[in-house]
């Protein structure tokens, strides 16, 4: 960690209020130099400032101060900021109670924060370095250059090996950004993200990298959503389960044990396990009673164990789509997928390509793909299908009950899917990013088709 702080000479003012000292236990050395260009004559009005670091937990509650300094006359600050966790936290510069520019700041225990700028253009000079920003200005470059490549995939002109080369390249690009940065915020997205682009067809070397860095409590979570996906298909649900077990007990930290436990119920929940996962949803509820993030997780999924688990017949919907009926009962002999969403949802248009072509593919199959947008407007209906094709029914807007939809199949998140069996069953619930995991449950029920 840098730990090049500043002589104490330069110690202007510190102030800090508002939460407990054992709230804030991490601490952070913050300290910078503004100057002045003084093309208008007005020098002697800028300075000083003071700059403020705060904690916002909720729009309810006043925003908690970790750190306010005030500047000399030659623009020059420094301090100590305390803060609870490694995060990224709201920050402005103010003169006479008035905020001139704000902007965001990463803390990490240990690390040392510069800030410098020039008045009386502050917000285009402002700079922020310390080992954190600095990574994350690493992780930003390189996330830039492959974004590019992302689109060429996307625009189906990488295909085959020449995909998998360029993924391979770029994965190991991000590992050796996490190499190199091992400490930070940045580095933890980077490893996170060498990971993302192996999986489903370097599998292995997947793994790898996760039993590299699972013993980092950090990245223990990482390790337990991917690891047991490809464990649970490669080897079964009980080496997976073993798996998560042995995460849980290498690792130290409460939150990471605790997302641990969510993995495992969830893998338990997908895999039709219900009567097990019910139970282990007993014991996290009693454990965690008193964090409210865990209880409004276990009351979601305890809904989707009672009502939406893998066999239990899909909630009833019907919507009418240019005069046509359409619904559960009119859809049964073949399988679907119902998707839940917001058309202008980012993810969602970002998977839309991708179900066209698994539309395309399965429809041999009988496959069937139904969406109930929940946008207010018919008109961002149209819009969003001017430029792409419709190849399945889509529900117009206000064409169904919208609360009572989302409570039915309890819609935390969008886009949510559903693939539901020709027999009007659950297959699985799919939130998210988890809708990548759909090939190998429809490659189960074709091949079932087949038998």
């Amino acid at each position: 960690m840098r730990k090049n702080c500043l002589p104490v000479f330069i110690l202007i003012a510190l102030i800090g209020w508002g939460c407990s000292s054992n709230d804030r236990k991490k601490q952070a050395v913050v300290s910078g130099h503004f100057s002045i260009v003084d093309s208008a004559g007005q020098s002697g009005n800028l300075l000083p400032v003071q700059v403020t670091i705060t904690r916002e937990d909720s729009v309810e509650t006043a925003p908690d101060t970790l750190f306010h300094a005030v500047t000399d006359s030659g623009g020059v600050f420094s301090g100590v900021a305390f803060f609870p966790e490694r995060k990224q936290y709201s920050a402005f510069i103010s003169r006479n109670g008035q905020t001139i520019v704000r902007f965001a700041i990463l803390l990490a225990e240990d690390d040392s924060v510069e800030i410098s700028g020039r008045f009386p253009d502050i917000e285009q000079s402002l700079d922020i370095s310390s080992q954190e920003h600095d990574a994350m200005r690493q992780l930003r470059n390189l996330n830039r250059g492959f974004q590019r490549i992302a689109r060429f995939a996307n625009a189906g002109k990488l295909r085959g090996d020449t995909l998998q080369q360029e993924l391979s390249k770029w994965s190991n690009l991000y590992m050796d950004l996490y190499n190199e940065n091992k400490e930070t915020r940045a580095g933890e997205l980077a490893v996170a993200e060498s990971v993302r682009l192996l999986e489903g067809w370097n599998n292995p070397e997947m793994m790898n990298r996760l039993r590299k860095v699972q013993e980092r409590d950090a990245l223990a979570p990482l390790a337990a959503n991917y690891g047991k996906d490809y464990l649970a298909e490669d080897q079964g649900l009980e080496a997976a389960l073993a798996y998560l077990d042995t995460l849980s007990n290498i690792t130290d930290g409460r939150d990471q044990k605790m997302r641990i436990r969510m993995e495992r119920i969830g893998l338990l929940y997908d895999s039709a396990r219900v009567e097990t996962a019910q139970k282990d949803l007993e014991a996290f509820r009693e454990q965690y009673a008193a964090d409210s993030t865990a209880q409004q997780w276990a009351e979601s999924i305890g809904y989707d164990l009672n009502y939406l688990s893998p066999g239990d017949e899909v909630p009833e919907f019907e919507f009418s789509q240019q005069g046509k009926k359409v619904s559960r009962d009119s859809l049964l002999g073949n399988p679907y997928i119902l998707e839940v969403t917001r058309l202008a949802n980012p993810l969602y248009q970002e998977q839309f390509d991708r179900t066209v072509v698994i539309h395309s593919i399965y429809k041999n199959y009988g496959l069937n793909v139904v969406t109930l947008p929940l946008d207010e407007s018919q008109i961002t209906v149209d819009a969003f299908f001017e430029e792409r094709i419709k190849p399945w029914p889509v529900a117009d807007a206000r064409a169904f009950d919208r609360e009572k939809l989302l409570e039915m199949f309890n819609v935390r998140l969008i886009p949510t899917r559903f693939l539901v069996d020709g027999n009007g069953r659950i297959v699985r619930k799919y939130v998210g990013r988890e809708f990548q995991d759909i090939i190998k449950d429809l490659q189960m029920i074709t091949n079932q088709d087949q038998q």
